[in-house]
């Protein structure tokens, strides 16, 4: 079995910055000495970190999970985690899970660098407060898609006018590059990626992130393995946020979800995709799913859910409101 080495060379021109050189796999064996070599680092003072995927053989749920974590780690802290030479076969799983707006992924060491510097920093984009999109159980848009979607106005500001000079405007999202339509001037969120888009009254759009954790939106098929997957990212991401008795609540929460959505919700029908978005914040996590699925009755729905309807802060199951689907609510505080 595959373990992981890991070479940490500083980078002299930069200050700050360093290159670590891995090899093996990053999984459930080798995923807690990734994270305490990841630590190390960290308390060097290293604060813009290169990633070195070339010798990487495999990544699974766990490891991608740490990866997230440590990419939120490095960008809190004022820097930034770039991953080179990442193989086909792990980038592919990267980009169907949406992923890639987490991270930098670049040619090389002098464009990791480069992707770096002109980040500034920047941590990643303030949480969502909307659901997951939904697309009659089709996956959403993947990177590099044309479809044309409206964008949300950010949390807590009303949708600005439609119209006005230039308006609306179409533009490709700097996070994830899905095509929006801007309708008009205003402070809107990618519905992607939730990078900030700032919209001028002239008909300039331009994008931008604000603090806090970059939200997880995933599409997964209802299955047994990508459930699994799910608990292992949500556990994983989610430690920074809340820990002990209230993140094995939402664990077990979210494993109950991804079971009823396998045999309830799609009667293990291995084509079903339901919608996960994962948003955190300090001592808080909200984690929305959305599925086009057999509806479940609101007031079953302890019945289908019984430890996320007694053990979070707060649990919602309703019908889709556009008709036929399920949309799922859990709210973990500290």
């Amino acid at each position: 079995m595959a373990g992981l080495d890991i070479q940490l060379q500083t980078i002299t021109t930069e200050d700050g910055a360093a290159l670590a050189v891995m090899t093996g796999a990053i999984d459930g064996n080798t995923v807690q000495s990734f994270q305490n070599t990841l630590e190390e680092i960290k308390a060097k003072g290293i604060q813009r970190l290169v990633l070195d995927m070339s010798k990487i053989k495999y990544v699974n749920s766990t490891g991608l999970g740490s990866l997230v974590k440590y990419a939120d780690a490095f960008k809190s802290a004022g820097g930034g985690m770039a991953l080179i030479k990442v193989p086909a076969k792990v980038k592919i799983v990267i980009e169907m899970l949406g992923l890639n707006a987490f991270f930098d992924i670049c040619k090389d060491q002098d464009a990791a660098l480069a992707a770096l510097k002109s980040a500034g920093g920047a941590a990643p984009a303030a949480a969502a407060s909307s659901a997951p999109p939904r697309t009659g159980g089709a996956a959403p848009p993947r990177v590099g898609s044309a479809v044309v979607q409206r964008p949300e106005p950010t949390q807590g500001q009303a949708p600005p006018a439609s119209g006005g000079a230039g308006f609306p405007a179409a533009a490709t999202c700097q996070g994830c590059q899905v095509q929006v339509d801007v309708p008009s001037a205003g402070s809107w969120k990618c519905p992607r990626c939730y990078t900030l888009i700032n919209a001028q009254a002239g008909g300039g759009v331009s994008f931008g992130r604000s603090n806090g954790p970059v939200p997880i939106n995933l599409s997964l098929t209802a299955s047994r393995d990508c459930g699994e997957g799910l608990v292992h990212l949500v556990t994983a991401v989610c430690q920074q946020s809340i820990q002990g008795p209230k993140l094995e609540a939402i664990r077990i929460a979210v494993h109950e979800v991804a079971q009823v959505m396998q045999s309830s919700v799609y009667a293990n029908n291995p084509n079903g995709v339901y919608h996960v978005s994962v948003e955190r914040q300090q001592g808080r996590v909200q984690i929305r799913f959305a599925d086009a699925g057999a509806t479940i009755d609101q007031a079953r729905a302890p019945q289908f859910f019984p430890n996320a309807s007694a053990s979070l802060a707060e649990f919602e199951c309703r019908p889709h409101p556009s008709g036929g689907g399920n949309t799922i609510r859990l709210l973990q505080t500290a």
